[in-house]
Order: structure tokens, then C-alpha cells, then sequence
């Protein structure tokens, strides 16, 4: 008898596992592989942006330059509010040093740093207090300066341009 029971009893614990599964692969799976899914896609995002854009020059680690602007203030653009709003910015300038006119342009950078930042002023008065506070319109005043100033000098060399201090008022 007691065999007899032992066997109904592990019978009954075999069809609760059985069921236990099937809830597992009904229910949690299609969870699981939605979530799967959605990780991936966020991966695949993460993977395109540290890719960086195509149109940007590879410049090795040691071919690789600054040329800091001292932080300075510039009126915005008048909004319409009545109140004066400024913005305060230092300038970061990234240059390649294998470029074939990088000694002239560092020498001229050297020599005259005050025509860089009213290049830089020059473009940052063109916005106003809401549109410098949007991170999406930075990125774009970055573009612009860089843009500006290898027009003036006539320059691949500067490759690019960040914000060693960016605050608004």
C-alpha cells in the first residue's frame, strides 16, 4: 500500500510540473522574447551611435590636437520677452596634426585666438535663449562654428568643435 502511494503521489507531482511548464512556455516565454527583442533593438540603437557619424574624419589618437578659447559672454538674440539673455562660452577647437597646413593654422590661431571667438560670437548671436538651451540646436551652433571658421581659414584641419563651458542667463 505504501508503494501504491508513494507512486500517486509522484504521479501527482509529475502532472504538476507538466502544468507548471506549460504555463512557463505559454505565459513567460512570449514575455521573455518581447523583452528580447526590445533589448536587442536598443543594442542595435546603442551600436549605430558609438559608430559616430559616417561624414566624420578618423583622426588617430596622436594626430590629435586642442586649441582652448577662453570662455567669454555673448548677448543672444532678442526673443521679443524685453529681457537680455547671454550665454557664456569657452571653445574647444580640435585639430589634426597630420594635416599639411596644420603648423600655419596652429601659428594663426596662436597669433590671433580673438578672431576665433568672434567667428564663434558671430554664430551664437544669430539664436535666441530658448533655442541655445535645446541640446539638438547646441549640436547644430557647434556645426555651424566649426563650418565658419574652416571657411575663414580655409581648413580641414579643424575637424571639430566642443564647449569647454556653455551657461545661459
Amino acid at each position: 500500500m505504501k508503494k501504491n502511494l508513494i507512486t500517486v503521489i509522484i504521479l501527482a507531482l509529475c502532472v504538476v510540473n507538466l502544468i507548471l511548464n506549460i504555463l512557463l512556455v505559454f505565459v513567460c516565454m512570449p514575455s521573455a522574447k518581447k523583452t528580447n527583442n526590445l533589448i536587442s533593438e536598443i543594442a542595435s540603437v546603442l551600436n549605430l551611435e558609438l559608430e559616430g557619424s559616417k561624414d566624420a574624419p578618423a583622426v588617430a589618437l596622436e594626430d590629435m590636437a586642442t586649441y582652448n578659447v577662453e570662455a567669454q559672454v555673448v548677448n543672444l538674440k532678442d526673443d521679443g520677452s524685453g529681457t537680455s539673455h547671454y550665454v557664456q562660452v569657452g571653445l574647444t577647437l580640435e585639430m589634426d596634426k597630420s594635416s599639411k597646413d596644420y603648423e600655419s593654422l596652429n601659428t594663426v590661431l596662436q597669433e590671433a585666438g580673438g578672431a576665433v571667438f568672434d567667428e564663434a560670437r558671430n554664430v551664437i548671436q544669430n539664436y535666441t535663449y530658448e533655442e541655445v538651451t535645446d541640446q539638438k540646436v547646441q549640436e547644430e551652433i557647434k556645426k555651424d562654428i566649426l563650418d565658419s571658421l574652416q571657411k575663414k581659414y580655409a581648413t580641414q584641419c579643424i575637424y571639430n568643435i566642443s564647449f569647454s563651458k556653455f551657461t545661459t542667463q
